[in-house]
């Protein structure tokens, strides 16, 4: 029988983080998302710094994670960029050889509206203010359901839109543009 997984029962966490903070986006963030804060608490930002519920956050990507509810998209994208190099030897017979030059990845990003929810908050004031504070976000995706494989790292959300049809549900999109490299830990 094969072994698959249904496309559903991803937990996504970010943690806002300011850039000018982190200094190795190449290992793992610190985020913390074993007791994440209450979907209902509240959010507050000021001066390129969150609170939520009571706990003034650090921004340093060690701060409790948290989760986005109502997520219905979190798919993760890679690229490999290439330089194509041209011989006329032998060897390759006049084919061209491609060698891996860059890495590059993003996470698209959407899920139903939720004004009340912290995440929701969080996501959206940190789009705002990326380029007037320097803001990141440190994020982690665990699964799907029956599956530990998680996805962590840096990125800068960019992009956002909602959609707002009359007689539709309301829900948003935005990518999550990876700064540095993701870490992945595949399930055991």
């Amino acid at each position: 029988m094969a072994n698959f997984s249904a496309a559903f029962g991803y937990d996504f966490y970010i943690v806002p983080v300011q850039n000018s903070l982190i200094t190795d986006f190449s290992t793992n963030p610190a985020l913390d998302s074993t007791l994440p804060p209450a979907s209902s608490a509240s959010v507050t930002y000021s001066a390129g710094v969150f609170t939520i519920g009571s706990e003034t956050y650090a921004m340093d990507g060690s701060d409790a994670g948290i989760r986005l509810a109502s997520l219905t998209t979190a798919s993760l994208e890679t690229d490999t960029g290439s330089e194509e190099i041209y011989t006329y030897d032998d060897e390759t017979k006049g084919y061209s050889q491609a060698v891996a030059t860059t890495k590059a990845f993003s996470i698209s990003l959407a899920g139903i509206a939720d004004f009340n929810d912290a995440a929701y908050k969080v996501l959206r004031l940190t789009e705002q203010n990326t380029v007037a504070d320097g803001l990141r976000v440190a994020f982690k995706r665990v699964g799907p359901t029956g599956t530990t494989e998680t996805v962590e790292g840096y990125g800068t959300l960019t992009g956002y839109t909602e959609s707002n049809e009359v007689t539709s549900i309301v829900y948003w999109e935005c990518t999550l543009t990876g700064y540095g490299p993701y870490h992945l830990t595949l399930a055991s």
